[in-house]
């Protein structure tokens, strides 16, 4: 204060100095002085009061605005991929920042009290959301957490808290957490994290979250740092599409809040899962290659026993029979695959670390590549059915020699093709002609026969697990059926068939008939039908699926 008044003092002298010898100028000095500032003085201690209550009533007029706005519109932010986000209390949505902005004057519009800060405050909340409000801060809902698991259980995970662990690991990739596990999985499973990434990637602006989900042990893999999750793997992949284009956003916001609930993925299955999970994800980690060697044997594979055991004495005898009885490495090899897929594991041996280890085991001889004085119940099957593969199935080659044209009656190629359905029924059938020779009843699950052929006969085209390119057996002529069928189909048509045009749908009912009435063992799929049609049929095929009656029953049968 005494250096303000010093200064107002010193101005004075200063004006009264400049003006001395003026008596007019004096004279008003001496009245501003005494008439007018008192009053604009009065009138500015007035207009501040007035600034200061009206700013102090904005400002909390102000900040509940921004605390009630905030409340009712769940706005988040990511800093990676600068994106504004939305969450209902059902499903989180990536939003735009002008959307943000334009509800945001609307309502203060609305408010009228703030119209004059509008612009003030939309950017106080702009920038708060950026500062404060981070995506994964937000906890969601009891309903978003239940539809993520309701959607991913039974479809995609045998049970619920087989959901949780792989949503707490997607949530600890996120916050990279425990980057040195390593999680085994499924070729198929695989795939389903591939598109997760591509997920992740574009709607929260994070790379590479499954980076550490890999489908085959590495030699530099710790056993300590391996972990195993399972899925069901008859899941459709357009389902998992489709269930990441509804909740993709969703999952990744529940994997992070599970992160941070259970601390880490580890933590998860010490403290909250079962005691199956905690035993399969933890199969690797709690036992060593020869202990898992030492439990394959035990229910894989039957070994001959000693003299002593047997209650015979002489170890020529023993000798020959040990001889007698043997696996080849191959076939060994496909039961430890079998083990593998019996039990969800992983490969987590390279098959030459496997090799040795039985080496340490049993007698082997290196010539013949044979394990001595061992079985399995698994080999028979495999023997049958690679008997019957080799004996029966031709390589076709892409090129199947068929009449085409019974005008033409020239020479054209067709693509043949087995359905693995029709290779077992097939398998069936052969083991029960040469049942003295068969070892199995001929019984063979889809994927017990898939396995087989991917296993011992690698070089085969396979098309979705179903179809065997480019394959045709000698047990059954699937296009001499079709071909003697038409002659009937003819025949039908000529006495109950009024229509102009005959549909692929109706030609394979008659061929089904005709099946039926000559009591054929086997019947082509409609696929296989209609393929066989389009090639036979192609130049008189109209509307795409159907064929003129009359030139049936003139021209091409």
């Amino acid at each position: 204060m005494t250096e303000f008044k010093t200064k107002c003092i010193e101005s004075l002298d200063s004006l009264f100095q400049k003006y001395e010898k003026n008596d007019y100028m004096l004279q008003r000095i001496h009245s501003h002085i005494l008439n007018y500032l008192p009053n604009t003085l009065e009138n500015e201690l007035k207009n501040f009061e007035k600034r200061k209550n009206r700013n102090t009533f904005l400002t909390n007029e102000q900040q509940i605005f921004v605390q009630v706005f905030l409340q009712k519109n769940l706005y988040y932010y990511l800093t990676n991929n600068n994106f504004f986000y939305e969450y209902n209390g059902k499903h989180y949505m990536i939003v735009k920042e002008d959307d943000i902005i334009h509800k945001l004057l609307s309502s203060i519009s609305k408010d009228k009290v703030l119209l004059e800060w509008k612009y003030k405050t939309k950017t106080n909340i702009i920038k708060l959301i950026k500062e404060r409000r981070s995506l994964f801060t937000n906890i969601p809902e009891s309903d978003t957490i239940q539809n993520v698991l309701n959607i991913l259980y039974p479809s995609i995970f045998t049970s619920k808290n087989h959901v949780k662990y792989f949503l707490t690991i997607i949530g600890d990739n996120i916050f990279k957490k425990n980057q040195h596990l390593i999680f085994l999985v499924s070729g198929q499973m695989k795939k389903i994290l591939n598109d997760l990434d591509a997920t992740s990637s574009l709607s929260i602006g994070i790379n590479n979250i499954t980076h550490n989900f890999v489908t085959k042990y590495h030699e530099n893999h710790s056993y300590e740092n391996c972990r195993l999750i399972k899925i069901n793997e008859t899941f459709s992949k357009e389902l998992w599409i489709d269930i990441l284009k509804k909740i993709g956003l969703d999952l990744l916001c529940v994997a992070a809040h599970y992160s941070k609930r259970y601390e880490n993925s580890d933590n998860f299955i010490e403290n909250k899962s079962d005691e199956e999970l905690k035993n399969y994800t933890n199969y690797i980690k709690q036992n060593t290659q020869g202990e898992i060697i030492d439990v394959f044997c035990k229910k894989y594979i039957n070994e001959i026993p000693t003299g002593k055991d047997s209650g015979k004495d002489s170890g020529k005898d023993i000798g020959k029979e040990i001889e007698n009885i043997h696996i080849e490495w191959k076939n060994i090899h496909f039961v430890w695959k079998q083990f593998l897929s019996d039990n969800h594991y992983p490969n987590m041996l390279y098959s030459n670390t496997l090799k040795n280890l039985l080496k340490e085991k049993y007698k082997y001889n290196e010539e013949s590549d044979l394990f001595l004085g061992i079985t399995s119940k698994f080999v028979p099957i495999q023997r049958d059915f690679i008997q019957f593969w080799e004996t029966n199935i031709q390589n076709t080659n892409t090129n199947v020699s068929i009449n085409a044209n019974a005008v033409g009656e020239y020479e054209n190629v067709f693509d043949n093709e087995l359905e693995i359905d029709e290779i077992c029924s097939l398998f069936k059938l052969w083991a029960k002609q040469n049942n003295e020779n068969s070892m199995t009843n001929g019984n063979i699950s889809e994927e017990t026969a898939l396995k087989i052929l991917k296993h011992f006969f690698s070089h085969i085209e396979i098309i979705e697990d179903k179809y065997i390119l480019n394959s045709s057996c000698l047990l059954w002529d699937k296009i001499k059926d079709m071909n003697d069928s038409f002659k009937y189909i003819k025949e039908e048509l000529k006495e109950k068939h009024t229509e102009d045009l005959i549909s692929f749908d109706e030609a394979y009912n008659y061929y089904y008939k005709f099946c039926s009435l000559h009591s054929y063992k086997f019947v082509v799929s409609k696929r296989y039908f209609e393929k066989y049609m389009y090639f036979k049929f192609a130049d008189y095929i109209v509307y795409e699926k159907f064929i003129e009656t009359s030139t049936i029953l003139h021209n091409i049968i």
